[in-house]
């Protein structure tokens, strides 16, 4: 290996030759600075800002008393044509106390303490001021974020959402898992997961990346995407003896607890040739609301209450 006078050159060489080795595979720890520049916008193409954001929380459901007791939110630019995620303007993170002890388990996982969250609280002005001129939030499961988002603050009900998660079609390249860490790992990178900051750090990274035997970035595929509606159709007369056939096509069943619809139901781009599928099943009344990222994400509860305004 040639010789250098600076480790980190050192560092960067050897980590060439252990990568080009088809015996190894090389990571790189993502270390975002707080303004970090992913790309330079030499063309001045025109820009909005979008906002990466995680949390961690004492447990899955915001609907029964779940808190969230760690925050963080980068706001970034991005051109509105090519989907380049150009760089990172402000950013705000947070510890919450959530005024209960936090279980073991949740400790195990984040890293956090009673004593770390002791008397601290999410400055919604702080977050007010980082969020101005944001279009679009992202998070990398959007619908568990949101929930304990606009429980906490409920500005978010306004907002619009898109999910890294299941917006961007990760498993046309080959990707078997699309858990955070994993990710990374088949991009070569890695990180410290489990705590917001360190969450929002890899997701960003993971954004601004070329996206496989393509030339445009992963961001790209997700705001087409969020710029795209949905429809939710619920299969209201569905006769009950093709429940199975509906659950193996995708459908799922709603309850109908707590207002919303009782019946099996999807998401779908394709509203037309649901309905068919559906009218070829004997359901030919099916009730369809029309889902745009302001709506996306929300909890069926949320969508039941708009339903009836």
């Amino acid at each position: 290996m040639p010789q250098s006078d600076s480790p980190d050159i050192a560092i960067e060489q050897a980590a060439r030759l252990l990568g080009a080795h088809a015996n190894y595979r090389v990571l790189k720890k993502v270390q975002l600075q707080d303004e970090q520049v992913f790309n330079q916008n030499t063309d001045l193409e025109p820009c909005g800002r979008l906002a990466v954001i995680d949390t961690e929380t004492t447990g899955l459901n915001a609907q029964t008393g779940d808190r969230i007791i760690d925050i963080a939110v980068a706001t970034c630019e991005y051109g509105r044509q090519t989907g380049t995620l150009y760089r990172i303007i402000k950013r705000y993170e947070s510890l919450e106390d959530p005024e209960h002890p936090l279980s073991p388990e949740i400790t195990q996982l984040t890293g956090i303490t009673d004593e770390m969250v002791k008397g601290q609280r999410i400055n919604e002005v702080a977050l007010s001021e980082v969020l101005e001129g944001v279009g679009l939030i992202i998070c990398h499961n959007a619908a568990f974020d949101r929930s304990f988002l606009e429980a906490r603050y409920p500005a978010f009900e306004n907002m619009h959402f898109g999910c890294s998660l299941h917006e961007i079609p990760w498993s046309d390249w080959n990707i078997s898992s699309r858990k955070l860490e994993y990710l990374g790992f088949r991009f070569g990178l890695f990180h410290e997961a489990h705590r917001a900051r360190a969450d929002i750090d890899m997701l960003m990274a993971l954004l601004a990346i070329q996206a496989p035997q393509t030339q445009t970035s992963t961001l790209s595929y997700l705001l087409k995407s969020a710029r795209t509606p949905t429809y939710r159709i619920h299969a209201m007369d569905l006769p009950f003896e093709k429940k199975d056939i509906a659950k193996s096509n995708g459908y799922r069943w709603n309850d109908g607890k707590l207002k919303t619809l009782k019946a099996w139901w999807i998401d779908t781009q394709d509203e037309a040739a649901e309905r068919e599928k559906l009218a070829q099943w004997g359901c030919r009344r099916p009730l369809v609301q029309k889902l745009t990222a302001k709506e996306r994400y929300r909890s069926m509860e949320a969508l039941a209450e708009l339903r009836e305004s």
